[in-house]
């Protein structure tokens, strides 16, 4: 008789508890070799640590010596002493909110210990300004603020904190009871770019549990200062950690491993509809960054949310809310008159349409009343600022036969740019009768909600030059025994690309 193949069980995985310093140490290193090759943008890490002339990383850490920073950064020193070390310089900041009565204490604590490992350290006092959005979040905010400006002073590659697994799981959690989408649930990539931040964020530790970190600073006899306000579970993040989540690995053990590998999956969803995203812009966004309607509406109700989400986050905005969302899609398809879809996008953008697209438009610092009157002081030709107008108008000088304004028109009569007021007109060709400014826009495709920001140029009661127009040919000639001037109008640089039509 056969015997039946016996079955294995698998061996059984190891409390974090009972590694070895080797081990730990071991899994800790190498999730930063691949967090500092993150945050300098390399993929092969062989060629990064390995080649002669390799770029070294000056890292600026955030040590708030509580017991992850202080796993972080002993872990940076351990590896900066490798021989081939990727590391050329750390930086411990520890940035004090004077939130506590023990924050002096912790910053004595946190710089008696990088004297220690041997690394830079600063502490930076913070102001943190109450705002609706709480206490935590003001500190958070001014936290990153203080960490990327000391970065920026030390030249660092990159700004590290001491994130794991677990405050990744805990994030999500948040997130999840908020009612965020597939973005705010991905939480924490290991490295990401920070809008006008010049260095990256990395999260070197964020695959990597708490327990792991704790039994780093066990092996090495490390300690660390405890931030009291952890324990108050009136913080929502600390009710998770001390209620839910224990709750949790009792009905389901192992419940956080588990989750921390759905938490990954949905990052890599979110990757994922980003760059479909990206594929579905490219298609659909015109030369002059508007998006056509018709494309749009050609795609699937979720396909057009992605790409409207990333439309507004490639001009510097965040990302809406699913209610703004919505708002936007319905408004775009059922609006028939362009004037009528005005939607707030950030606080000084909005979003408008025109001629079956749409637009983007800055409304920060611009006004449309028709009482902006400037007085030009002729000084012959050159560039000369309208920033009530958010831009300039370039004179220049004309040769040859080509046609121009007559240099009497800018010194014998009084300049004035002016708005609109109503039943202006203008001749822009010889042949043809003047014709009324709201035809001449209408007929150059000009939005009506961008005519009111273009200025117009008077000498006296005539009229030379309407922005985004030309000149009138009826104060133009081309007799060369006269000086002759030509007139553009250039929007500022920041509205160059959402001014266009």
């Amino acid at each position: 008789m056969q015997k039946k193949p016996q079955k294995i069980s698998p061996k059984p995985k190891r409390s974090a508890s009972t590694l070895s310093l080797r081990t730990v140490e071991g899994k800790i290193l190498t999730a930063l070799r691949e967090g500092v090759a993150q945050g300098l943008g390399q993929t092969d890490q062989t060629n990064l640590f390995n080649a002669r002339g390799a770029h070294r990383a000056r890292i600026t850490v955030g040590f708030s010596g509580g017991r992850d920073s202080v796993a972080l950064l002993k872990s940076l020193c351990v590896l900066r002493d490798k021989r081939t070390s990727p590391i050329e310089a750390i930086e411990a900041i520890h940035v004090h909110h004077a939130l506590s009565p023990n924050a002096n204490k912790w910053a004595r604590f946190c710089r008696r210990m990088a004297e220690d490992l041997g690394v830079e350290f600063k502490v930076v006092y913070v102001r943190v300004k109450k705002t609706g959005d709480g206490v935590e979040a003001a500190a958070r905010k001014a936290r990153y603020e203080a960490l990327f400006k000391a970065a920026h002073a030390f030249n660092a590659d990159m700004v590290m904190t001491a994130h794991h697994q677990d405050d990744r799981l805990e994030t999500f959690l948040i997130q999840w009871m908020r009612g965020a989408g597939v973005d705010g649930l991905a939480t924490f990539p290991v490295a990401r770019d920070v809008k006008e931040e010049s260095v990256r964020l990395v999260r070197p530790l964020m695959h990597l549990p708490r327990a792991l970190l704790e039994r780093y600073l066990e092996l090495y006899q490390l300690g660390w200062v405890e931030d009291e306000s952890n324990a108050d579970t009136a913080y929502l993040r600390n009710a998770i950690r001390h209620e839910v989540l224990p709750v949790m690995e009792t009905i389901r053990p192992g419940f956080k491993e588990a989750a921390a590998r759905s938490v990954e999956l949905v990052a890599q969803t979110a990757q994922v509809l980003g760059e479909v995203a990206q594929e579905d812009l490219q298609k659909i966004q015109t030369t002059d960054r508007d998006l056509s309607i018709t494309s749009l509406t050609k795609l699937s109700v979720a396909r057009q949310a992605l790409v409207i989400r990333a439309w507004i986050e490639s001009f510097g905005l965040l990302a809406p809310s699913k209610a703004k969302l919505d708002e936007i899609l319905r408004q775009a398809s059922l609006t028939g008159n362009d004037t009528k879809l005005k939607i707030k996008a950030g606080t000084n953008m909005e979003i408008r349409r025109h001629a079956g697209k749409l637009v983007m438009r800055a409304t920060a610092g611009r006004k449309t009343d028709k009482t902006r009157f400037e007085t030009l002081d002729w000084t012959g030709p050159g560039h000369y600022s309208l920033a009530a107008w958010g831009g300039e108008l370039v004179i220049t000088k004309v040769t040859g036969d080509e046609a121009g304004v007559p240099e009497s028109f800018f010194k014998e009569k009084l300049l004035q740019v002016r708005p609109r007021q109503g039943g202006e007109k203008l001749k822009l060709y010889r042949n043809r009768p003047r014709k009324h400014l709201k035809d001449l826009y209408q007929k150059a495709g000009i939005a009506e909600f961008d005519r009111p920001n273009l200025p117009l140029l008077w000498s006296g009661e005539d009229l030379l030059f309407a922005a985004g127009l030309g000149m009138d040919v009826r104060v133009m000639t081309d007799d060369s025994q006269l000086q002759r001037f030509k007139i553009e109008w250039k929007p500022d640089a920041t509205l160059l690309t959402l001014m266009q039509s």
